[in-house]
């Protein structure tokens, strides 16, 4: 049954600002919320001047590092980044608003939580495309080949990485492009909105400066910086749809900025989510076990698991991120450049 807007007089489909996951009631409620305004656009409540302010802040901010790249690449300053690395990375934004397009029309054709969409479907590929193509090369290259030009590609990514997400998700241009607009439904949660994109930029951000001085420290090791990356997003990524479906066990958790408040907002988490950060962690280690020293592995066994799954349930609403790489990055690199018996082996 596909609940419309004529349902709305029988159940309560207006999210509450105040207690935001209480959309997830009852499949009614929140099938109904959706349905009656799909595309996040039409709620009289919705105050759009602060993500429009923050639009302005965060696209002057990365415009200026883009265009200091640019002079200094022209001036033979900067490395060079490749037009194969260019056309991956645009090549993937086309894929990401396809995929969009394709989950947005499940979503309200066959009634599915977007949390799910987002999570299981979206985020992986999603996040991932500013690190994974930079770090490929110094996985493939080396330091000495490779690796200056990664760290300049990951500064300049991210920051046009910023600027795509502004350009697709920003409520301004949604109004007028309707094909962003419907591929934005299948990555703006109910719970979220609008606070949408500044999430999701703010996230960007802070990953940003958590991942960057890592990658410059690892050098051609920097591929390790991966183990923290997917246990983000498979981990995290598993952890909502498995606490939204089985979650008994609920713990609450606030935004760094929500309804107008520095650390607000009552999100839930739940004990079975966090379990699946835990599961990921040990299974991530074993993909990266033949690039570590057997005795790092069995310390990282020991610690990073359990460390991460508290990183991820103490953090921020939609900032565990940020949490995860700076847990991740500082363990791995502790245990596998100062522990006197666990020294990376290349």
């Amino acid at each position: 049954m596909v609940l419309r807007a004529d349902s709305l007089s029988q159940t309560n489909a207006e999210p509450d600002p105040e207690s935001p996951m209480a959309v997830h009631a009852s499949r009614e409620t929140y099938f109904a919320a959706l349905h009656a305004d799909p595309y996040g656009l039409e709620n009289p409540h919705y105050n759009w001047s602060g993500e429009n302010r923050f639009v302005a802040w965060a696209a002057s901010m990365a415009a200026v590092v883009v265009a200091t790249i640019a002079c200094l690449q022209a001036l033979g300053i900067a490395a060079p980044i490749s037009g194969y690395t260019y056309a991956l990375f645009v090549a993937w934004i086309f894929v990401e608003i396809a995929g969009k397009l394709i989950f947005s029309w499940a979503i309200l054709r066959f009634n599915i939580k977007i949390n799910y969409v987002r999570k299981l479907a979206l985020r992986p590929w999603r996040k991932l495309k500013s690190y994974v193509i930079p770090l490929m090369l110094v996985g493939i290259f080396g330091l000495e080949k490779g690796g200056n030009s990664s760290i300049i590609a990951v500064v300049m990514l991210t920051s046009l990485d910023v600027l795509k997400t502004i350009v697709t998700e920003w409520n301004v241009i949604r109004r007028k492009v309707p094909i962003l607009k419907r591929a934005f439904l299948a990555w703006d949660r109910l719970e979220d909105r609008p606070y949408t994109l500044r999430f999701d930029v703010l996230e960007d951000v802070l990953r940003f400066i958590v991942y960057l001085p890592f990658i410059c420290i690892f050098g051609k090791e920097a591929l390790l910086i991966m183990i923290p990356q997917l246990i983000n997003e498979f981990g995290d990524g598993l952890a909502e749809p498995v606490g939204i479906r089985f979650g008994k066990h609920k713990y609450r958790t606030r935004s760094l900025w929500y309804n107008g408040k520095f650390w607000n907002g009552n999100f839930e988490r739940s004990l079975e989510g966090s379990a699946a950060v835990f599961v990921v962690s040990i299974i991530t280690l074993f993909i990266f076990r033949e690039q570590l020293d057997p005795t790092a592995f069995w310390i990282l066994i020991g610690i990073l698991p359990i460390s991460m799954t508290v990183a991820e349930a103490v953090s921020p609403h939609t900032n565990d991120g940020p949490a995860l790489a700076l847990v991740g990055c500082w363990l791995i690199w502790l245990v596998t450049y100062f522990f006197p018996l666990a020294v990376h082996s290349v």
